[in-house]
């Protein structure tokens, strides 16, 4: 920290402190003031409830229909949630509102790392106090859950290339976004994993230098992004031979290829029994 930013930081202090005391009052002290929204809120916290009541937590169900439209992160973290602390709208609200302020958090301490401390406190206050971020916070969907890991991936991997990183940083740094990005994958799919390939793809064309490529531990990260997502695909598979086809086929290849495969309805498509 450089004399600046630590004479920035003693004069801010108490203002950051107030800040922080509203910020999370303001984030999470509103989420059981309303009901959940049909179809989404309603859809996924019946997921999460039926996991628990059943004990199955491999095999989402939808009023005892499998659903295969999308992975189970978000479904076991509010399942866990009820299981702890009971069902109601704050426990089901809860995960997605938790992640979204790690967000906002690990956003502000990469700025930090990155450009100093004022830089860190500005990058962490302007997306928490962005609308749209905010309001994906404040309810149980699916889209909070993706962001927050898409985000968290992109700050370590901003990390673990900056300049200066030791060759330990870089690893460790690089297996965090590689984590993060398992994780993104294992809330929605495998936008979590095609959304950060196609950025980096685009910085290799555009910048035309390939030795990005060297230091993404490619073969750590991989082997680590394996570990946390496949053993729920095999086991669903194993468990649901219908499965592959549904998920991969019709909902990552012929749902951007073909018309009719649009969602309507409370309960949105689901796979019968």
């Amino acid at each position: 920290m450089n004399r600046n930013d630590s004479v920035f930081l003693r004069g801010f202090k108490p203002v950051a402190i107030v800040l922080l005391a509203v910020f999370l009052l303001g984030w999470f002290g509103s989420l059981e003031q309303r009901g959940l929204f049909i179809p989404d809120e309603g859809r996924y916290a019946e997921i999460a409830r039926e996991m628990v009541s059943t004990g199955d937590w491999t095999t989402p169900r939808l009023n005892d229909l499998k659903y295969f439209e999308k992975p189970p992160l978000q479904y076991w973290l509010t399942g866990m949630m009820f299981a702890a602390f009971g069902e109601d709208e704050w426990t089901a609200r809860f995960p997605a509102a938790l992640l979204g302020f790690v967000a906002v958090l690990m956003v502000g301490f990469t700025a930090r790392r990155l450009w100093g401390t004022r830089a860190g406190l500005f990058a962490g206050t302007i997306l928490g106090s962005s609308w749209a971020f905010y309001l994906s916070g404040q309810y149980l969907t699916l889209d909070m859950t993706l962001s927050a890991f898409l985000t968290m991936a992109l700050c370590a991997f901003l990390l673990a290339q900056r300049d200066g990183a030791t060759e330990v940083e870089n690893r460790h740094w690089m297996l965090a976004a590689w984590a993060a990005a398992a994780c993104a994958m294992l809330s929605k799919g495998m936008v979590g994993i095609v959304l950060p390939g196609l950025a980096l793809a685009m910085y290799c064309v555009v910048s035309r230098d390939l030795r990005i490529w060297k230091r993404l531990n490619l073969r750590q990260g991989i082997a680590l992004f394996a570990i946390i997502v496949l053993p729920w695909f095999v086991l669903m598979q194993s468990r649901n031979p219908e499965f592959f086809h549904f998920f991969f086929i019709r909902e990552h290849v012929q749902r951007f290829l073909e018309t009719g495969h649009s969602r309507s309805g409370a309960g949105g498509t689901t796979c019968p029994s």
